[in-house]
């Protein structure tokens, strides 16, 4: 099998209809949904997008990778270490899989060279070496995309396509900027358990953001765009005759604020942020159709994929002396997403999901966030306070208490005694927000 992983930037799973969202953003994701396997509780190991993407690339937390930036801004930030290999790499190393990317993420100000490495063609789409990123629209990836399926057709292929929308500036063609636009009268409102009116994907049912440059109507535009480039790539597939020789995953870096939590960018460890889509059709291994509860993240992208890439045929083409090949790992920090499918293994019970001044312990009904600066720890009953307004850590000292002791022990497992949390080493979070709230 082929493998697509898209991973599109900024996508909440709460704003895509197969996740229960009330519009009708996403006909074509929801349709691989249908024909596949949609997990519920995907969850980002770290975010933004510097962290999560390496997550993604190298299956561990960032805990273990040590990259907790996103320097889109600053030159020449720290790099992730040369040791750890990144998932294309692997694919090369255990297959005579073709590897390409479509991305510009080494158009950062910091150059982050592990979302190269390992690419045998790395499309990088804006032919510049300006500091160009979120500005990038979908269609112009799949300009450079739709050729190179055509051209590479008869080779078995790992394609990673990254998609900047739904991501600001909310630059979507015209031909998609207005396609929702707010009655609040058909609005959604759900009451949460603890008394609040919301409206799920949005926020406070009396306290909506207003329209503007920002604005959950352009939000919306942007995945419904995004919904339609994942569209063509399929209609391209089909036309090929790829298309049920191809396993297809969608997925995301972070999600987005959206006005709560004071901002609308993803500088939390909140929900609204952490909680992104993850779904995978593969017509011959998975289900159709098939929803699936229990924690899943970043980390397991990466042994899934490499389940599709382990033939070792012509993984040495130039026979490189073999002390100049790396030492492969054999585990991750995340698990085949094959196996929780096939029932052979359980999910998580508690997850961790960090940023660069955050880690957020998820444990149900409870989600405790601890502060990397001098400032106590927030307690959020998720089923009661969906939005995670009303912090409980005062009251409810015991469960604070508790969650903070386990996300010491998970935090003390990973380093093993050897290393310092380098969360600490961090200069600046150099995550990406946008205004805090009433700036506008």
């Amino acid at each position: 099998m082929n493998v697509i992983w898209f991973v599109i930037d900024t996508l909440r799973s709460d704003h895509l209809g197969c996740y229960g969202y009330f519009r009708d953003t996403s006909p074509n994701i929801d349709r691989i949904a249908s024909e596949g396997v949609l997990f519920e509780d995907s969850y980002a190991s770290a975010i933004a997008t510097g962290p999560g993407f390496t997550s993604l690339f190298t299956g561990r937390a960032a805990i273990n990778h040590g990259f907790y930036l996103t320097p889109w801004n600053v030159p020449n930030a720290p790099l992730l270490d040369d040791r750890i290999l990144t998932l294309p790499e692997l694919v090369q190393a255990r297959s005579g899989a073709t590897t390409a990317a479509f991305d510009n993420l080494i158009n950062f100000r910091s150059h982050m060279k592990q979302f190269v490495r390992g690419f045998e063609y790395y499309v990088n789409i804006t032919r510049s070496p300006a500091w160009l990123h979120q500005h990038v629209l979908g269609g112009q990836i799949n300009a450079r995309l739709l050729p190179w399926l055509e051209q590479h057709r008869e080779e078995h292929f790992f394609a990673f396509v990254h998609y900047w929308d739904p991501h600001t500036p909310y630059n979507m063609p015209e031909g998609f900027r207005g396609r929702f636009r707010r009655t609040r009268q058909k609005l959604p409102v759900k009451k949460a358990g603890d008394g609040y009116d919301y409206v799920p994907g949005w926020g406070l049912a009396n306290d909506l953001p207003e329209r503007g440059d920002l604005s959950i109507e352009l939000y919306d535009d942007e995945v419904c765009y995004v919904d339609h480039c994942v569209g063509e790539v399929r209609s391209k597939l089909e036309d090929l005759g790829l298309w049920e020789e191809t396993a297809v995953i969608v997925t995301a870096d972070h999600g987005e604020d959206l006005d709560l939590h004071g901002l609308w960018g993803h500088g939390t460890v909140h929900d609204t942020t952490v909680k992104v889509p993850l779904i995978i059709r593969d017509p011959k291994s998975f289900p159709q159709g098939k929803r699936l509860k229990g924690f899943v993240q970043h980390v397991d992208n990466l042994p899934t994929i490499l389940e599709y890439f382990s033939n070792g045929e012509n993984a040495n083409p130039l026979n490189a002396p073999s002390n100049w090949m790396p030492t492969l790992p054999d585990r991750f920090d995340g698990a085949s997403l094959g196996k929780l499918v096939l029932g052979q293994r359980a999910a998580p019970a508690e997850i961790v999901a960090e940023s660069g001044a955050h880690r957020g312990f998820l444990s149900p009904p409870w989600k405790l966030i601890w502060y990397r600066e001098d400032k106590p720890s927030e307690l959020f009953d998720l089923e009661s306070d969906p939005l995670e307004i009303h912090d409980r850590a005062a009251e409810a000292p015991d469960v604070t208490a508790e969650l903070e002791g386990k996300l010491a022990a998970w935090v003390e497992k990973q380093l093993s005694g050897e290393r310092t949390d380098p969360i600490f080493a961090v200069q600046g979070a150099w995550t990406c927000y946008i205004g805090k709230k009433g700036d506008r």
